[in-house]
Formats: structure tokens, C-alpha cells, sequence
């Protein structure tokens, strides 16, 4: 049975073969490429692919031994011929067999490490005495492998939701285990045994580590069955308000939450009076920032909760508004102007449907607002109004997708937005650059670059897209650009 990459990335499978030793045939499937390692009592015996950027004669050529035109020959006669490919560029090239017993089992090694970084795909493991092509078997070392593996990770996404709120737990090192880690692995893994009942989150900060660095040693003493990870209880203060959340939770599902008295507002308090305690509440329970463990519904509790406070404040703002146009309907009454000024201030619904696309207008404008304020939720709410009333602008779509990027749960929905901004106008780099900082907030460098570049490629001067590609090992882009997402009027 195949297993599917997303949910079950390749390493894993390293991790137990390390464990057990076992013997049998891996292969992967993933991006039209197909990999076959074969695996003989925990040691790498061999390995085939279909990717042609790792057979025999690009790993030659990348070493120095053949240039591109005798691998070019080389190939040519293997059309015709029933050799392999590295037989006869020992033959053209005058090449010992030590040059291609190296290439081969360098071969190996890239082919079995390329799997560690891949995000799609499928794979499936078959215990068994395998089946070796030749009878090769060059018994390399899996943690060698994992090793190399593990540095060629840049999507570290799945293991830091296994194990940013859980605390590692250190396992004595065997013989076997100490010679296979390097001087600096060794004293990352001493360090690492002097926070034991601390969740990695806390950790982090005392490694002087670049991030992707520190998760690199995570992921390795983890797959070499070195690391594991336990649930942790979270510190009191976070204890307090996940213990908050869930009493209002209870409180708004039972329908007994006096939303006044949330607000610290007396009835009948005008709208100004209650916006700004509104704005702290909102601000504390927004689910962004909540810490549980991954598998905690303290984030969905949360959401729910943020959202309800955000409806229960509209109503507010609402009822104030009725209370207002009754008040002047009643003054313009007493003043015998009963039809023009009345009609003029009550009809405020009528003119929106009129009018919706200057209603529309009105609604991005606050929208705007609340998203500087950082009121992303809030924001996302009242652009979703304003698509319904007006579909037709592009920077509509680009300030709802960025809002929904802020939170974990509308993310997909960002993606959708950006991407239709970005078709509506083909012209403007803005969206680009949205989706290229949504793809990098999810740890998908690669795909980000991918946007950043696009976006460098319509505005040259696009700043941040140039920061992000300079900030991702890609091209310098020295001058600065006018607009910015952040800065440009709409």
C-alpha cells in the first residue's frame, strides 16, 4: 500500500530501517520521476532512477571526470547499443573502474538524500531479500544517508507541528550511535540533554542556531532514533487563557455571555465608548495567538470565540445606527421636513443597493483601516461584503487575501484570493509578492522564490520582492521601488 508523501514523508521510513536494520526495496513516486533504493540488513545497497539529472553521467560530469560533449557521445551510443552508460564512458573516456565504482555509490547517495526533501508524491516499502540489480551492494551507511538527507530539508512544516510544543526526550547514546554522529552533532545533542521537560519552542531561543539549522539537528538525532518527543503542559500563564477561552466558549454556546459586560460597557453606551475595549478583547483572543499543542482545540475554541466577539460588536455598531437615523427621522419629522431629509438619511439601505459599488467602496475603505490596525479577521469580514456588492476590483481581492493569510485557517482561502487578484491584473506585481510571502510563511521556499522572481520580473523594482529573493540565496536587487503592498494607495 502506497503511502502519501503529505502525510508521510519519506525520512520516516530511514527512521525505522535505522531502527530495525531492515532489508527490502523503497520506492518512491513523485513529480513523474521513480526512485528504487534497495536496502540490505539496515545498509543502502543500491539505488535506480528515472531522473535523469542523477544517472551515472551527470555524476561524472558534475565531478570533473567527463566533459558535456564525450557525455553527449556517450549517450548517443547508448541508443544503439545494449551497454550501460557508464561502461562506455569507461571505455571513451579512459576511466578506471575505481573512477566508476565512486560515481555509482555517489549516485547512490544523491538518489536516496533527494528523497528527504520532498513534499509530494508517494512511496512504499517491501520487506524482503532484495532484489539487487548486478548483485551491487556498496553497504553505505543509512545514517550517512540521513545525514545528507536531512540538510537538503528546506520544508521543515511537518516536523515543527509534530514538535514545537513537545519536549524532547533524550535516549543514552550506543556505541554504534555516538559513531555516527559528527563533533558538533555530539555537542548539540549534550546541550539538548540539559532541557529535558521543556517544549522545543522554549528551546529554540537558547541555541545560538540559525532556525533551519537547529530543526536540522531536531530532524537528525530524531531519525536516528536518538530524540523522541512527549506531550508537555503548557505554562500557567497560557494555562489561564486557554481555561478563558474555553469558559467563554461555554458561556456563548449556552447563549449566557453579557457581551456589555465583556466590553466593560454599560447599556446603552455609544459605539466609540465600546470600540476600543472591544478592540483589546479581540486582540486577546485572537487565535493567531494562542500556543496549544497541534492537536488541542484550544485554536478551533478560539476562532469560534473571536468570531462570535466580532458579531456581537457589529450588532452593537448596528443598533447605534438605527438608534441614530430614528433620532434624525424624528427631528427631520418635527422640523416638517418629513419626505427629502428623512427619506435621505433612512434610505441608507436603499442607496447601497443602488449604489453598490460605491457601498463596496465604503466597505474596503474600513477594511483598509482595521487591517493597518491589525484587525485581519475584521477586515476579512467586511471585504467579503464588499466582493459580493462589487467583484470587479483586484485590490479588493489582494487586501482579503493578504487579511486570510494572517490565519492558519484561511489560508487556502488566501491562496484562492491572491490568485485571482493576480489574474485580474497581470500587470501588477503586488499579488505576486502576496502569494510569494503566503508560500514562505508556510516553509515552501522553493514555490515562494517561484512568485518573488515573478513579481521582481513585472516591477524590477519591486523592494520586498527583491529583498525576498536576495533573502532567499537568489539575485541582489539594489534599487528601491515606489510601491509597496503596505504603502500603495488604492
Amino acid at each position: 500500500m502506497a503511502n502519501p508523501i503529505t502525510k508521510y514523508p519519506v525520512p520516516l521510513m530511514f527512521k525505522k530501517i535505522v531502527r530495525d536494520e531492515m532489508s527490502g526495496e523503497l520506492v518512491v513516486d513523485s513529480g513523474g520521476f521513480t526512485k528504487t533504493l534497495y536496502f540490505s540488513r539496515g545498509h543502502l545497497a543500491y539505488a535506480e532512477t528515472n531522473d535523469t539529472q542523477e544517472r551515472i553521467g551527470e555524476i561524472l560530469y558534475a565531478s570533473g571526470k567527463i566533459n558535456r560533449q564525450q557525455l553527449n557521445n556517450a549517450l548517443e551510443i547508448k541508443k544503439s547499443s545494449t551497454r550501460r552508460t557508464g561502461e562506455i564512458l569507461a571505455k571513451m573516456c579512459n576511466l578506471s573502474m575505481r573512477d566508476i565504482f565512486f560515481a555509482l555509490l555517489q549516485q547512490a547517495n544523491a538518489i536516496a538524500s533527494s528523497t528527504f526533501p520532498l513534499t509530494e508524491g508517494e512511496w512504499r516499502f517491501t520487506i524482503r531479500t532484495p532484489q539487487i540489480p548486478n548483485g551491487q551492494d556498496f553497504k553505505i551507511k543509512v545514517p550517512d544517508v540521513v545525514r545528507r538527507g536531512v540538510k537538503k530539508i528546506e520544508d521543515i512544516f511537518y516536523y515543527k507541528r509534530r514538535f514545537l510544543y513537545r519536549a524532547p526526550v533524550i535516549t543514552a547514546l550506543s556505541e554504534s550511535s555516538t559513531k555516527n554522529l559528527t563533533p558538533d552533532e555530539m555537542d548539540f545533542y549534550n546541550d539538548l540533554s540539559h532541557h529535558s521537560n521543556i517544549a522545543v519552542e522554549q528551546i529554540i531561543g537558547k541555541f545560538k542556531l540559525p532556525e533551519l539549522i537547529f530543526w536540522h539537528n531536531i530532524i537528525l538525532l530524531y531519525l536516528l532514533n536518538i530524540v523522541d518527543f512527549v506531550e508537555y503542559t503548557v505554562d500557567e500563564k497560557r494555562n489561564e487563557k486557554i481555561e478563558e477561552i474555553n469558559h467563554l466558549y461555554q458561556q456563548i454556546k449556552a447563549g449566557n455571555l453579557d457581551y456589555n459586560r465583556l466590553f466593560k460597557a454599560e447599556e446603552g453606551a455609544a459605539i466609540h465608548e465600546i470600540e476600543k475595549q472591544y478592540v483589546e478583547v479581540a486582540q486577546k483572543y485572537d487565535p493567531n495567538d494562542v500556543v496549544a499543542p497541534p492537536d488541542s482545540s484550544a485554536v478551533f475554541k478560539a476562532s469560534y470565540v473571536h468570531a462570535e466577539i466580532r458579531k456581537a460588536f457589529d450588532r452593537m455598531k448596528e443598533k447605534e445606527r438605527k438608534r441614530e437615523l430614528a433620532q434624525k427621522a424624528s427631528e427631520s419629522m418635527a422640523a416638517k421636513e418629513p419626505v427629502q431629509q428623512s427619506s435621505s438619511v433612512m434610505s441608507r439601505g436603499d442607496d447601497e443597493k443602488e449604489n453598490p459599488v460605491k457601498a463596496a467602496r465604503e466597505l474596503y475603505v474600513k477594511a483598509n483601516y482595521l487591517y493597518k490596525n491589525k484587525m485581519f479577521s475584521e477586515a476579512a469580514v467586511l471585504l467579503e461584503k464588499a466582493l459580493q456588492k462589487d467583484e470587479t476590483k483586484a485590490n479588493y481581492y489582494l487586501l482579503l487575501g493578504i487579511c486570510q493569510s494572517k490565519s492558519p485557517t484561511t489560508k487556502s482561502e488566501s491562496e484562492h484570493n491572491l490568485l485571482r487578484a493576480a489574474e485580474m491584473e497581470p500587470w501588477n506585481a503586488d499579488p505576486l509578492f502576496a502569494l510569494g510571502e503566503l508560500y514562505r510563511s508556510e516553509n515552501l521556499t522553493k514555490k515562494a522564490k517561484v512568485y518573488f522572481k515573478k513579481a521582481l520580473a513585472i516591477n524590477m523594482d519591486h523592494a520586498l520582492a527583491g529583498k525576498a529573493v536576495e533573502d532567499l540565496g537568489g539575485i541582489t536587487v539594489e534599487r528601491k521601488s515606489v510601491f509597496s503592498i503596505f504603502g500603495k494607495k488604492n
